[in-house]
């Protein structure tokens, strides 16, 4: 008993590195250039399962949402690390999907790079939409982005993070947006407990970036008179 014993402990202080170094492997989604699908299933659609095959490729996630513009909708979400990787047969053909609202996004600013596989089941993913101000010199609000929004806010929140968005198809084409990804329910409650409404913790972060929003930053660029467009998925599987 006591040789097994010790067989046992040898074979496990063997594996752990081993363990380890396939934690460490597994494959990091949402990188810059990487391209973000997103597939509306239609309010008659309850097959997700089958639309979710892949043919082998990319993997795909569904969402449904629980705040905002699109709440209650189920959302099949597909990346494609490499932006020029074409999306699965399935998702494009058309059948199960309310194509008005199916959008393509490429990655353009991340922070910090992205080490955190953030599309655990239980996730919050927020889609905020940015409206720009008419005349608007997009290339200097992208610049504007990689030099002073991301660095301010990217990596600003413990338990989440912030990923820039431009539109490359559908109703989005040419727009930005940015994903705001929370890691659970419970932390995007401590931060906000309801839609809209920071939490104390939440305001007191704020108010160490409060100048981003003046008018020689983001006021410069966005307009913020209609309010905050977005919704709030998480991740179901």
């Amino acid at each position: 008993m006591h040789t097994r014993f010790t067989l046992l402990l040898l074979l496990t202080v063997l594996l752990l590195p081993l363990l380890a170094q396939q934690e460490i492997a597994q494959p990091v989604l949402l990188n810059e250039g990487a391209r973000v699908n997103l597939y509306f299933l239609s309010d008659a659609e309850n097959g997700a399962d089958s639309l979710m095959a892949t043919d082998g490729g990319a993997p795909v996630y569904l969402l449904k949402g629980e705040r905002g513009q699109h709440e209650s909708r189920q959302v099949l979400l597909q990346v494609l690390p490499d932006g020029s990787a074409e999306p699965s047969a399935t998702l494009t053909g058309g059948e199960g999907f309310d194509q008005i609202y199916n959008n393509s996004f490429e990655i353009i600013e991340t922070g910090q790079p992205v080490t955190r596989h953030w599309l655990q089941p239980g996730a919050i993913l927020g889609l905020h939409h940015v409206r720009l101000k008419p005349g608007t010199d997009q290339a200097a609000f992208e610049r504007f982005i990689h030099n002073m929004w991301s660095p301010t806010q990217s990596d600003a929140l413990p338990d989440s993070k912030i990923i820039f968005l431009r539109g490359i198809s559908g109703e989005r084409s040419g727009d930005f947006s940015f994903m705001w990804l929370i890691d659970s329910g419970e932390t995007r409650e401590y931060y906000f407990p309801q839609a809209g409404k920071p939490s104390q913790i939440y305001q007191d972060f704020e108010r160490g970036w409060a100048w981003i929003n003046d008018d020689d930053n983001l006021g410069k660029y966005v307009d913020d008179t209609q309010g905050d467009e977005y919704t709030d998925f998480i991740v179901v599987r």
